[in-house]
C-alpha cells in the first residue's frame, strides 16, 4: 500500500510540474503597443462603451504568449528555412515598416484651426446652382445673348426648362466633377460667361447663392476628423510624390 501512495505521489508531482510550467513573459512595451493600437480603434468608434483596462491587458498577454509559444514551436519545425515562409516573411515586413512610415509622416504633419475651420466651410457649405439645359448649341447661344442684354436669368430659365426647381440646394462634393469644378469658378450671384457643353448637352450657369447646411454639425463636432483627412491628404500627396521619384505614378 505505501509503494502504491509513493508511486501516485510521484505521479501527482509529475502532472503539476507539467501543468504548472511558466508562460512566456511579454516585454511591457509590447503590450503597452497593443494597448495603444486598441485603443485607437475604440476613439474611432464614439459611444462605445469604456473597456476595462486590465481585462484587455490580460487579454492581450495572453495573445502574445501564444503567439510567442506557437513561434518557437514553428522555428523548431524549420518552418523560417522554407523558401515560402521566408518570402512571406518579407512580404509582411515590408508591409509592416511602410505602415509604421505612414503613420510616422501622419505625426509629424501639424494642421492649424484655420485650415480646419476652412475646411469645415467647405463640407458644411450648400449652394444653389441652377442650369438651363437647351436643345441645340444655337439655343444656349440665343439664350446667353439675351442674358446679356438684360434678361433675368430666372425668367430664362422658366422659359427654356419650364419644369425645373427655381431653387436648387446642394452640397457641392455631390456634384459630378464637371459641374463641380464649373461651380467652385463662379461667384455667387454670377453666371457661367460661356456656353457649357458637358455630354452632349448645352447649359447654363447660375450661382444663385451660398449658405451653411442646416443640417450640418457644429465645428467642434467634427473638428478632429476633419484633422484627420487633413492629415491623410497631405500623407497621401508626400507618398505619392516619394512613389514618383522613384518610378511609380498612381495616376498613370
Amino acid at each position: 500500500m505505501k509503494k502504491s501512495i509513493t508511486w501516485l505521489a510521484g505521479f501527482s508531482i509529475m502532472a503539476a510540474g507539467l501543468a504548472f510550467a511558466d508562460a512566456p513573459k511579454i516585454d511591457s512595451q509590447r503590450i503597452n503597443v497593443m494597448l495603444k493600437q486598441y485603443e485607437r480603434q475604440m476613439q474611432a468608434q464614439p459611444g462605445a462603451p469604456a473597456p476595462n483596462k486590465a481585462e484587455i491587458q490580460k487579454e492581450i498577454t495572453l495573445r502574445l504568449q501564444t503567439a510567442d509559444i506557437l513561434k518557437a514551436e514553428a522555428l523548431k519545425a524549420g518552418l523560417d528555412k522554407q523558401p515560402d515562409t521566408q518570402a512571406a516573411w518579407q512580404n509582411m515586413q515590408a508591409q509592416f515598416y511602410a505602415a509604421q512610415y505612414v503613420d510616422h509622416l501622419a505625426a509629424s504633419i501639424e494642421v492649424s484651426d484655420s485650415d480646419l475651420r476652412r475646411q469645415y466651410q467647405q463640407v458644411s457649405q450648400e449652394i444653389n446652382l441652377l442650369p438651363i439645359v437647351f436643345p441645340s448649341e444655337q439655343a444656349a447661344e440665343e439664350g446667353l445673348s439675351k442674358l446679356k442684354k438684360g434678361l433675368a436669368y430666372e425668367t430664362l430659365l422658366k422659359q427654356v426648362n419650364p419644369e425645373a426647381p427655381q431653387s436648387n440646394w446642394m452640397n457641392p462634393q455631390q456634384l459630378p466633377p464637371e459641374f463641380a469644378q464649373l461651380a467652385s469658378q463662379l461667384k455667387n450671384g454670377q453666371i457661367s460667361p460661356n456656353v457649357i457643353t458637358i455630354d452632349g448637352h448645352y447649359i447654363l450657369l447660375k450661382l444663385a447663392g451660398t449658405r451653411q447646411a442646416p443640417d450640418a454639425p457644429a465645428f467642434d463636432q467634427v473638428k478632429e476628423q476633419l484633422r484627420n483627412q487633413a492629415k491623410q491628404e497631405k500623407v497621401s500627396q508626400q507618398i505619392n510624390q516619394i512613389l514618383k521619384n522613384n518610378g511609380i505614378n498612381l495616376n498613370n
